[in-house]
């Protein structure tokens, strides 16, 4: 992080983007899968459990450029990287001999999906909306955009060593959260106070432990 920017690196280039805003919203989503078996006449459906979809995350990004000559043409560049075949280093002389099938780079990113440590996600879709073609007096003539809107869905590489060590950081979270949740009931019902008030658990209960 810079600033207090988030951050998103390109696992091929190596090359981190740190956000000029941080997105206002991320969303994550884990699709649980069952099947319903056929239970003809009957009052419900047997349903079975058959795995999980990976987790997903999206969310939106700003990049704003009004004082370059470019505007925020690089900025562009570097998400139009995420949505592009990439052969890697190894792959790189044969990749301008034909239409070959590679994926684009995996990111590095956590900004908000609830992880400890950053994470490797796929790129599943990347939008970019360029807009604002002007500087001053100068207005359209190449095209130059001022501002870029990014969008960007990505899926969780769930095999990657480091979601296995973010699992059991999250293990000791659930742990946390489960006894800061009793510990804050408990002194709610003993002062006599509704628990989500703020100021109900004193800045010092934790100073000595």
């Amino acid at each position: 992080m810079s600033q207090g920017h988030g951050i998103i690196v390109n696992l091929s280039s190596y090359l981190p983007f740190v956000f000029t805003y941080n997105p206002s919203e991320v969303s994550t989503t884990k699709k649980i899968n069952y099947f319903s078996a056929p239970n003809i006449g009957g009052s419900h459906h047997k349903e079975f459990f058959t795995g999980f979809d990976n987790k997903t995350t999206s969310f939106n990004l700003i990049c704003i450029d009004n004082e370059g000559i470019l505007g925020v043409t690089e900025e562009m560049a570097f998400f139009e990287a995420l949505r592009q075949p990439d052969p890697g280093l190894l792959g790189l002389v044969g990749a301008f001999s034909g239409n070959e099938n590679y994926p684009p780079p995996q990111v590095l990113f956590n900004f908000g999906t609830g992880s400890l440590v950053p994470l490797v996600w796929t790129v599943k879709n990347v939008g970019i909306k360029a807009s604002q073609f002007h500087g001053g007096q100068v207005r359209g003539l190449l095209g130059v955009p001022r501002r870029a809107d990014i969008s960007i869905s990505l899926s969780l590489d769930e095999d990657n060593i480091l979601n296995k060590a973010n699992q059991v950081a999250l293990k000791a979270a659930q742990i946390a959260g489960s006894i800061e949740s009793i510990t804050r009931e408990t002194i709610a019902r003993v002062n006599g106070k509704r628990r989500e008030k703020p100021g109900i658990i004193p800045p010092n209960i934790g100073e000595g432990y």
